[in-house]
């Protein structure tokens, strides 16, 4: 197991237990005290957990953070359907960006072939970390717990340099037909997906498109698959060119 996916399984596992001490740690994944001791560093550093004597604990955060539980509960039937149609994209042996976003989180759900995948998400961090045959990327950095992914300048900048086959994108907003998002810092690292990606696919839902937010990743048509709850309308299709390959 590469040491990605091992700390992807701590917080896993710190997820479930709230602390986890160094020797459990040694046991499990059967390795040095050593080893165990690195990766809690790596995930202080990235704050992610806490050190203490003997283990790491969870970092307590605001009561209105929606816990992974809560994000599981937010998989509403339109967003199983998008997901699903995502998943057909999936190919083994290939290179992906898997976005913030609730519907990717569900699309991360479905995914078990052997991929390679990058993430600032937490949530997806926690899904995929269970499956062996997926190498998982964790962007760290500081953490926003509203919306719940990391980001630092040094980790976003390690994606100038990755050419990912297929990059999954959700929406804040789509309104006029622009993809926005609520925080600066998540819209830049997108930015830099976007330069380096073969396939660019937006899933989001049509009541996206009545709802706008802070900061703009770009037009609608800069993707190649907008995969959504339905057949667009009338007014929605004059916002879209007939590059965009849509599927409902």
């Amino acid at each position: 197991m590469y040491q990605e996916q091992r700390m992807s399984k701590i917080l896993a596992l710190l997820e479930e237990h709230k602390e986890l001490s160094t020797k459990e740690m040694m046991n499990y994944f059967k390795v040095s005290r050593d080893t165990i001791r690195r990766d809690f560093s790596i995930l202080s550093n990235r704050n992610l957990v806490k050190r203490t004597h003997g283990g790491i604990i969870s970092i307590e955060s605001n009561n209105q953070i929606p816990s992974f539980n809560d994000r599981i509960g937010e998989f509403t039937q339109e967003k199983k359907v998008i997901a699903q149609k995502a998943k057909e994209f999936i190919y083994s042996g290939n290179l992906y960006f898997f976005d913030v976003s609730t519907i990717v989180l569900n699309l991360a759900q479905m995914v078990n072939e052997n991929v390679t995948v990058y993430s600032h998400s937490l949530d997806n961090a926690i899904m995929l970390s269970n499956h062996e045959n997926i190498s998982f990327y964790l962007l760290g950095g500081k953490f926003y717990p509203k919306n719940r992914f990391y980001y630092s300048l040094n980790e976003s900048e390690i994606l100038r340099y990755i050419n990912f086959d297929i990059a999954f994108f959700g929406a804040a907003g789509l309104k006029n037909g622009y993809v926005s998002f609520e925080d600066s810092e998540d819209t830049y690292l997108k930015q830099l997906v976007m330069k380096n990606s073969k396939t660019k696919i937006l899933l989001a839902e049509q009541e996206k498109f009545q709802k706008t937010s802070n900061y703009i990743l770009g037009n609608i048509n800069e993707f190649d698959y907008f995969i959504t709850d339905e057949k667009p309308n009338e007014q929605i299709q004059q916002l879209l060119s007939n590059e965009l390959k849509v599927i409902f």
